[in-house]
């Protein structure tokens, strides 16, 4: 339950820059620019019932924010099963985690 908040937590603080790299790639402003953006986003803005050019803004923000959030929080979880999985390496190559626990001499 820690860990997936922490996950969670994480992948909320990457949202925004995240967002702001999709906002400043070239790329994107380009497929809009063309019109091809705007071709994808249709059947959303008459699902969400937008009019005019503020309720289409809203739903962009938010659809743009939401796949943020989904690449942020992919990326986490990609990063954290890496870390898994170098640990458990480092633990099999040195016979186990070193633990906290002094271990007491036997009499």
């Amino acid at each position: 339950m820690k860990k997936a908040l922490l996950s969670f937590v994480a992948a909320l603080l990457l949202t925004l820059p995240i967002y702001i790299g999709i906002g400043k790639n070239p790329w994107v402003n380009d497929w809009f620019i063309n019109g091809a953006g705007w071709d994808v986003f249709i059947p959303l803005f008459r699902l969400c019932n937008a009019i005019g050019i503020t309720g289409d803004a809203d739903i962009l923000i938010a659809a743009m924010l939401t796949i943020s959030f989904l690449i942020s929080l992919a990326v986490v979880l990609v990063v954290t099963a890496v870390v898994r999985r170098a640990k458990l390496r480092v633990a099999a190559r040195y016979g186990g985690l070193p633990s906290n626990k002094q271990k007491t001499p036997q009499s």
